[in-house]
């Protein structure tokens, strides 16, 4: 896959978000660094003000592309719903990918921007 394909399945992704009528605007921007991989970053506005901020560094040809991602949710207010990420810890968690909430810090498989928004979007409709 390329970075363009990469690219293509975010938007995508995003496009499903605007579909569910939850959504009131979405940016996205794309630096393409090579032929497979990149930077990818954006925000998702919901109707209840709540954000999706979103990043990933990407190489198409590795197994899980993703050398770097962080999907932040937060409310209105700016107060974390969750965040799920892969940044290295201080003392260092078993594994890199995890998810952030008001509880703290839980280990979890790496999820794609498509399963972040299925898990806001049920959110909004439990």
């Amino acid at each position: 896959m390329s970075f363009v394909d990469y690219v293509s399945n975010i938007r995508e992704a995003l496009s499903l978000a605007a579909l569910s009528g939850l959504t009131v605007s979405s940016t996205f921007h794309e630096e393409q660094r090579s032929v497979s991989g990149g930077f990818i970053r954006g925000i998702v506005k919901f109707l209840d003000g709540s954000e999706l901020h979103f990043r990933e560094f990407v190489d198409t040809t590795l197994t899980e592309p993703r050398l770097m991602y962080a999907y932040h949710y937060q409310d209105a207010m700016r107060q974390l719903f969750f965040r799920y990420d892969n940044a290295a810890h201080k003392p260092a968690l078993v594994q890199p990918e995890h998810k952030h909430t008001p509880g703290g810090v839980e280990l979890v498989s790496a999820q794609a921007l498509e399963s972040i928004i299925w898990e806001i979007i049920h959110m909004f409709f439990p």
